[in-house]
């Protein structure tokens, strides 16, 4: 299973906790990161990943807490970005929100 697979669950039970721009905190509900398959490296394979994206400057991942810090480019992704994807409560629908928004990422 690839890391998309883990992550679109994950942004479907996401909350805004905190943002500045460029650098914004997402909080997962507990449930569901419990539910995570304990992978090896996962957090390197989500650094991989936000390499991939050219907006991602760096992700910071706590699964311990829930949560996800993800430091971006202003220029390339606005907090209405964030909005619209953790608003998405359909997997599917955030996949095809993620592939228009940010073309060349596969899933």
């Amino acid at each position: 299973m690839a890391v998309e697979d883990y992550l679109m669950p994950l942004l479907e039970e996401a909350e805004i906790v905190h943002h500045i721009p460029g650098r914004i905190r997402l909080r997962f509900n507990h449930s569901i990161v419990s539910k995570l398959p304990k992978v090896n490296g996962i957090e390197k394979e989500i650094q991989k990943l936000a390499n991939e994206i050219e907006a991602i400057k760096n992700i910071r991942l706590n699964l311990f807490a829930g949560s996800v810090v993800v430091q971006y480019d202003t220029e390339l992704l606005s907090l209405d970005f964030w909005q619209e994807v953790v608003g998405e409560k359909d997997v599917e629908q955030l996949k095809e929100k993620a592939r228009t928004l940010l073309p060349g990422l596969q899933f």
